[in-house]
């Protein structure tokens, strides 16, 4: 039988005992089994991919002291570089198991919402912002760009499924004494040169796995599959444009028409203005024996 002063000392013990387990030491405080990032996913979380990515890559070299410093837990960041360390407990050797992707970060205990967010603000973990990423977007068919967006000094081509191709550049500048047109990119203003790339990295989204109703045109007419790069540039114009635009030029070649605004935004064709060119130009290409000249879309 236990005596009053045992069963007195238990009593208070194990009240301390499991306040000890479940709580978390100074810094970002977790419990054991929270979950950031449901899934894995950045769609279904407050992080972008970008910045998830970026924890993983900084988690490769980060010390105990800059977890600390970043306000992680004491349990988090044990936990996280035992993870790292191997059974050796020292970074760099061939025991090392470096974190593959954000869940396997998550899945170390204490790691929750406010450790990952400790994490994505650290310094080594910062993540540039993708200026272009509106023109991936491909249901916006205006765009702009982050404050200081540089433009870019040569033109990246995109490539395309299905046997897809844009050529070009061809800017048409439309103020008086612009150059209309001028093949050359590097003739194009900062905000032309910002907006064909921004269009390029359209057209790449949206024929990297063509609609159906572009390989439908492919296969039924005489257009062979080459779009050219166009862009009408109002930068230093009196006026805007008034939207993108596409047009069979001939019936082997395909103008991608994106416009340069004054302020610097740029209009881009959306998939849905693709889609309804393909279904423009296969009625043409049917009563015209394959020929597709002059079909557009707005």
């Amino acid at each position: 039988m236990l005596t009053r002063l045992a069963f007195t000392l238990l009593s208070v013990a194990a009240p301390l005992s499991l306040a000890q387990t479940s709580c978390t030491s100074d810094g970002a405080g977790d419990g054991r089994d929270d979950v950031a990032v449901p899934g894995g996913k950045a769609d279904d979380s407050e992080f972008t991919s970008c910045q998830l990515d970026a924890v993983v890559s900084y988690l490769a070299s980060a010390s105990a002291a800059d977890l600390e410093a970043a306000g992680v837990s004491a349990e988090a960041a044990a936990g996280l570089l035992a993870h790292r360390d191997g059974a050796d407990g020292v970074a760099g050797t061939d025991d090392d198991d470096r974190f593959d992707d954000i869940a396997e970060v998550d899945a170390i205990d204490f790691v929750g919402l406010e450790t990952m967010r400790a994490l994505v603000a650290t310094d080594g973990a910062a993540c540039a912002e993708d200026p272009y990423a509106q023109a991936r977007d491909v249901t916006l068919a205006r765009i702009t760009f982050p404050d200081g967006t540089p433009a870019p000094s040569s033109y990246q081509r995109p490539t395309g499924g299905a046997g897809l191709s844009l050529g070009g550049t061809e800017f048409w500048q439309r103020w008086s004494g612009g150059l209309s047109p001028t093949f050359n990119f590097g003739e194009g203003t900062e905000a032309g040169r910002r907006c064909m790339q921004a269009s390029a990295i359209r057209w790449g989204v949206i024929m990297a796995n063509p609609p159906a109703e572009i390989v439908a045109l492919d296969d039924e007419s005489n257009w062979g599959g080459s779009f050219f790069n166009w862009n009408d540039d109002h930068s230093l114009a009196s006026y805007d444009g008034s939207g993108p635009r596409l047009w069979a030029w001939r019936t082997g070649l395909i103008k991608w028409i994106s416009q340069t605004n004054r302020d610097g935004s740029c209009n881009l064709p959306t998939l849905e203005m693709v889609q309804r060119l393909a279904v423009d130009c296969r009625a043409r290409a049917a009563g015209g024996g394959g020929e597709i000249q002059g079909c557009s879309a707005r």
